[in-house]
């Protein structure tokens, strides 16, 4: 265990001694049921009141994040049973941290990434800089028919084996990578018993993958609106996968306290309904991870949303810097 792990760790714990969160930090919840009542959200986002009063105020779990709905038919709280993580649950787990010299995240490019229908990888590599705050570096481009891995065709569609793609980026993961995200236009499945998957990561291993294939109308034979409209959602719902992918990279689990880009998806549909910021809760375990500032984290990505013409989710953020600067003024 890392020096910085084990400062993480017994800070945690000195303040769980002084009563400050409860020494039973599992608090499970069912699948299907928010966890997002005043008392657990205190609780698994654990103590923060040796933090500076504007960093505390990004944890706040004030209206600007939304309730997790109830899940409909299909969803996939309705499939799947998943446990809450609470912040103390991610510190035992002793996830992956980013400590130099391994703290570069790689992007993978399987494939051309056409700029006229996506974001490029510029554009996802100064995203995923603003999300996560490290050095990111892009790796040469493999040809996705050179690869040695299983292939499909589903419902008349060619699909590669993300579990494949995985195991085939392990060993290939360079000495000074946090973790390696692979992106491709290839559509994507994990076993057979799914039909698809639009990505896969790994908690522990730090490598993952994401497809835009699904992301696109003309996969449906759709094509709502003009070709600039189109792009636009289809870097929202890149932008908002890859930072859900390398969040599991963190050792982030999926979410079930808020309405949370860590939230899992089992449709698009479900997918375009959930944010792309991150609850409190998530936010703390990043936070955790990595240090970062949240003001400055907010700004950072105020200005990709901005580039990207999201104006929604530059407002969101805008409502948030403008919260967090509240502190400063109060405390004077």
């Amino acid at each position: 265990m890392g020096l910085r792990r084990i400062w993480m760790l017994l800070a945690f714990i000195g303040l769980l001694a002084s009563g400050l969160v409860p020494a039973c930090s599992g608090g499970r919840e069912p699948a299907g049921e928010s966890a997002s009542t005043p008392k657990t959200t205190t609780q698994s986002i654990g103590p923060v009141d040796a933090l500076p009063p504007r960093t505390q105020r990004a944890f706040e779990a004030t209206t600007a994040f939304s309730p997790l709905p109830k899940p409909g038919p299909g969803d996939w709280l309705d499939v799947n049973d998943e446990e809450l993580q609470t912040a103390a649950d991610y510190l035992a787990s002793e996830p992956n941290l980013p400590v130099a010299p391994r703290n570069v995240l790689y992007v993978l490019p399987v494939g051309p990434l056409p700029a006229e229908l996506g974001p490029t990888i510029d554009e996802l590599t100064s995203y995923a800089h603003a999300f996560f705050g490290l050095e990111v570096r892009v790796l040469p481009t493999l040809d996705p028919e050179a690869l040695d891995v299983t292939r499909r065709v589903h419902h008349g569609g060619g699909q590669l084996n993300a579990t494949d793609i995985l195991d085939r980026m392990e060993p290939q993961l360079p000495d000074d990578a946090y973790c390696m995200i692979a992106v491709t236009w290839s559509d994507l499945y994990p076993d057979d018993t799914y039909n698809f998957v639009f990505g896969l990561a790994r908690l522990t291993a730090r490598v993952g993958v994401f497809s835009f294939a699904r992301l696109h109308p003309d996969f449906y034979g759709a094509y709502p609106g003009d070709d600039a409209e189109v792009r636009e959602l289809v870097t929202r719902r890149a932008l908002a996968v890859m930072s859900h992918e390398i969040g599991h990279m963190f050792g982030i689990q999926h979410c079930v306290s808020f309405a949370c880009n860590m939230n899992g998806s089992n449709s698009l549909d479900e997918s375009d309904r959930q944010p792309m910021h991150l609850c409190p809760v998530c936010l703390r375990k990043l936070h955790l991870a990595l240090g970062f500032d949240p003001e400055q984290r907010y700004e950072a990505l105020e200005e990709q949303y901005r580039r990207a013409g999201l104006e929604q989710e530059q407002a969101w953020v805008q409502r948030q810097r403008a919260y967090i600067a509240e502190a400063a003024a109060a405390s004077r």
